[in-house]
Order: C-alpha cells, then structure tokens, then sequence
C-alpha cells in the first residue's frame, strides 16, 4: 500500500486529504440525519398533550426545543400562537429554512470532492506520462518493460480519484434525498401542529 502511495506522486497527498474528508463527513451525516434525532416519532402529540394540560411552560419549551429540529420549529411556533395564523406560517417557513440549511451542512464539500478527486486523480496522472515520456527522451530509449512500469504508476492517481469520487457521489445523493424526506416530514408536522393550535 505506502508503495503504490509512493508511486503515485505528490498528487495523492490531495487525494488522500479528500479521501479523509469524505469519510468524517459521511460518518457525522449518518449520525446527524438519523430520524429520532431530527424529527421524532410522537414529538408533537407529546407536545399538544403538554398544550392541552397548560404544562407546555417555558422550561418546556426550552427542554423539546433543545432536543430535535422538529422540537425545534414547534417551540418557535407556539411562541405565536396569538398572532394569525397567515404571520404563524410565515415564522414557521423562515424556521424551517434555518433548519434545512442545517440539515444540508457540509453536503456541499461533498460535492465539491466528488468533483475535485476525478480532477486531480487525472492531473496527477498527465504530470506522470510527462515524467515517463520525459526520462524517455532523456534516456534515448523506449524500453517497453520500463514504459510499461511508468504508465501503471501514473494511472495511480486516477484511479485512487475515481475511487474518492464515486462514493461521494452515490453518499451525496443519499443524504440529499435523505434532507428532502425530513425536511417533508418537519413540514407535515408543523402543518398538522398548527391546525392544533388555531383550532383551540
């Protein structure tokens, strides 16, 4: 492995960098998108229950609010639930534009590796079969063994980039898809909450 890590030039140590950004952000989104922790199951019958008894008190709020998205956006709608409803859903929708830029953190760098990694994977390689056609002409030989040899080693680098790129590619779709289906999710319940409240 530090062989091939060798032979492909400096061009890996960018790619390995990538490689390393991609696996914290996978493993952070896969914990941070987990459902229970963004928009639990029974939050907002717990919280309407709370509502119905006149318990949903301030240190309440706080605590709901403190523990999900979802806790979240409701706390902040009950705090206007004696202005109309049309203003309601207008704090209600900026909430939620909070919330989802919060969700889609660091999706971005996940493009941008699934970009760059191919990229710098084929630079790191036309660098090489410079290198190798270079020591040719130097040489004044084309020796088929050694050029063999210099061509595998500078394909390294594309190969190690298309082996960044495609996972990021494939794990960026799936958190993308993943921060739609919450984002849906945090937006039926808060409708569903807000009928609640403007029907006491």
């Amino acid at each position: 492995m530090n062989s091939i890590l060798i032979s492909g030039g400096w061009f890996i140590w960018p790619l390995l960098v990538c490689s390393i950004l991609l696996i914290s952000i996978v493993i952070e989104r896969l914990w941070f998108l987990q459902r229970r922790l963004v928009a639990p199951k029974g939050l907002q019958r717990q919280v309407q229950n709370l509502i119905n008894k006149n318990a949903f008190h301030v240190e309440h709020q706080e605590e709901i609010a403190s523990t999900s998205q979802l806790g979240d956006l409701l706390a902040y709608c009950y705090q206007y639930k004696s202005e109309s409803r049309e203003f309601a859903e207008t704090k209600a929708e900026e909430k939620a534009s909070e919330i989802n830029l919060i969700l889609e953190r660091n999706l971005s760098m996940l493009s941008t590796i699934a970009s760059i990694s191919p990229l710098l994977g084929l630079l790191g390689t036309v660098v090489g079969m410079i290198t190798v056609f270079g020591n040719i002409d130097i040489n004044g030989s084309a020796n088929a063994d050694l050029l063999a040899a210099g061509i595998s080693e500078a394909l390294i680098t594309t190969a190690f980039g298309l082996i960044i790129a495609v996972p990021s590619i494939v794990f960026y779709r799936f958190f993308e898809q993943k921060t739609i289906n919450l984002m849906s999710l945090l937006q039926a319940n808060t409708s569903l909450f807000l009928d609640f409240l403007y029907k006491k």
